[in-house]
Parts: C-alpha cells; structure tokens; sequence
C-alpha cells in the first residue's frame, strides 16, 4: 500500500480525472446553449430624410419596442444586455408613390445582435404613420442656474434669437407651447469676470403649456431649426459705498444718520472704482418741520443700480437741531 502512495501513477490519475470534470463543467454546464426573450428593445431609424426631402415626416410609429429572443451560451448571455441588441427600420426602401397626407406606411423590422444569435423577435414589421410636414415660431424664454461670484452680479439675458421655428406633424408640434435655454451660472469661465461678459452656447429645450419639458419620446419626431442659441448678460462688479446726506446750509452742524448707512451698487464696471459715496437728493431744515425723520432718495449716478433695488434712504436729525 505505501509503495503504490509513494508513486506518481495515483496522483497522475486524480489530475486527470479532475482536469476531466474541470474541462466538463466549462464545456457541456459554462458553453451550454441557453436563450433569453429581451423586452422593450428600442426601436432606432435611419434615412428618416426620405420623408423630410419630399415634404413628409413621422407622426408616430405603431410600437417603439420590441420582443428579441437570442440564443447562445450561458456564458455569454449572462453578460448579455439591451445594448447588445440593435431593432432598425430602414427607411430608404419606401415607396415614394403612397407617400401622402395621413399615409400609413409598413416597413420591415431588422434586428440584429452584437453576440448570439436572433432566433425570433416581435413584430416582424413596423406601421409609420407619415403627415405633410408643418411649422411653427416658438418663442424662446431664458433662465439662469445658480450665482455668480461673490462680489458680482449679472445683468439681463439677451439671446442671438428670440423664437425659433419647430417642424413636424402637427399634433406633435401643437404640444410645444415655448423654448427655453439655461445659462449656467455656477460654471462660468473666470475670463469672462475679467472681460465683463458672460457667453454660452446653450441648448434649446421644448415645454408644454404646463411648463414642463417635453420627454425624448415626445419630441423624437419634432425638428428644431436651433438646437442651440447664444446667451450673453454683462457681469458687474458690486461696490458698497457709504451714504451721504445732502445737506444744504441751513443744516450745517447738525448730527444726521441714514438708515441703511451704506449702499451697494454696480453697474459700469471702469466708473464703479472712481465712486467712493452715494449723495442723497438735496435735504433742508425745513424737511424736518414735521417730525425728526425724513424718506429721501438716493442720487445715483445714471449708469448705477442698487442691490435690492434700494431707491431711498430715512435720514434722523439729532433733537437739538
């Protein structure tokens, strides 16, 4: 017994068996053939320019999905997922001659698998439902996400263009009430703070008439002439400075305080470091007649704003005076 452990013959034989069973589990349990049924798959289409260069588009298409069953090893489909799998209507075989207003048109459904293989896949053929092509000007609204620097402000959004033209089926295109575009405010580029003017190209959005941003499935067949407009606003620097009463003689040596003390203002970005006050409108003794207090307003100069839109300021009068 101890001369047949101390060979080699016996460990020679488990190796073998065990590399049989390794071999075995990979080829005939691992590379078995196994089959999946893959829902939902979306439907992509090209050459949709048949229809625009003749004056058509798509108002829908009878299903955006479908059923793909595909086959092949268990090692493969367990990796296997929706992007591996392509459902395609090409479009370039149509028959112009039954292109018309409210056509329905039936085209094949290709599929196609980047690993395994097709075995069957629901529906075979897709119905387009193809309108003449209309249009329509939208305006274009513009709001901005999140502040600028500390210490700035932006001015108002202007836009390369103010409406832009939408085409498609008119059901479609009569569910787009506006557009809008977002400036980005928190990402700016710090040269633009040096240059006084923010710049971005940004992407055009469609809303309904309830404010809410029309879904990918629900603009897929809508063109947009601009899918991207310029928006610029001037970017000024803010200043606080002190406020000043403007007295005139009648109320020299008198103690005045203003409430608030201090103004901040911007506006044309060379004059706003040669400003070092705010003077207020002209005030005399006799503005305090009535009581120690007065509201008055601010001289701005014309090309200055206030943070917060302050307009006016109350200026007290000691009770001696």
């Amino acid at each position: 017994m101890r001369k047949i452990f101390s060979s080699n013959i016996l460990l020679m034989v488990i190796s073998l068996i065990a590399a049989i069973v390794l071999w075995t589990y990979i080829i005939v349990i691992n590379d078995a053939p196994a089959d999946k049924t893959f829902r939902d798959v979306p439907i992509t289409t090209v050459n949709d320019n048949v229809f625009s260069d003749n004056g058509y588009c798509i108002e829908r298409l009878s299903v955006l999905g479908a059923n793909v069953r595909i086959e092949g090893s268990r090692r493969v489909m367990s990796n296997f997922d929706l992007g591996n799998i392509r459902a395609t209507l090409d479009f370039s075989e149509i028959d112009l001659s039954k292109l018309e207003d409210g056509a329905t048109v039936t085209v094949n459904l290709n599929v196609e698998s980047q690993y395994g293989d097709v075995v069957s896949y629901t529906p075979s053929a897709v119905d387009v439902y193809v309108e003449k092509t209309k249009y329509k000007d939208v305006d274009v609204n513009c709001s901005g996400t999140g502040e600028v620097l500390s210490g700035y402000r932006h001015g108002d959004f202007t836009l390369s263009q103010s409406n832009i033209r939408i085409f498609g089926a008119q059901s479609n295109i009569d569910e787009v009430a506006y557009a809008g575009v977002n400036v980005d405010l928190i990402n700016t580029n710090y040269s633009a703070y040096d240059q006084g003017v923010l710049s971005q190209e940004c992407a055009v959005k469609l809303y309904n008439s309830s404010g809410q941003e029309l879904t990918e499935r629900e603009i897929r067949w809508i063109w947009n002439s601009n899918p991207e407009i310029t928006a610029e606003c001037l970017l000024y620097k803010e200043k606080t400075v002190p406020i000043v009463p403007n007295r005139d003689g009648t109320l020299q040596g008198a103690t005045l305080s203003c409430e608030p003390e201090t103004v901040t203002i911007y506006g044309d970005n060379s004059r706003l470091s040669e400003v070092v006050n705010v003077l207020t409108q002209p005030i005399t003794l006799t503005d305090f007649e009535k009581s120690g207090e007065v509201t008055v307003k601010l001289n701005l100069p014309s090309w200055a704003k206030t943070v917060d839109d302050i307009t006016e300021v109350k200026i007290s009068a000691d009770n001696n005076q």
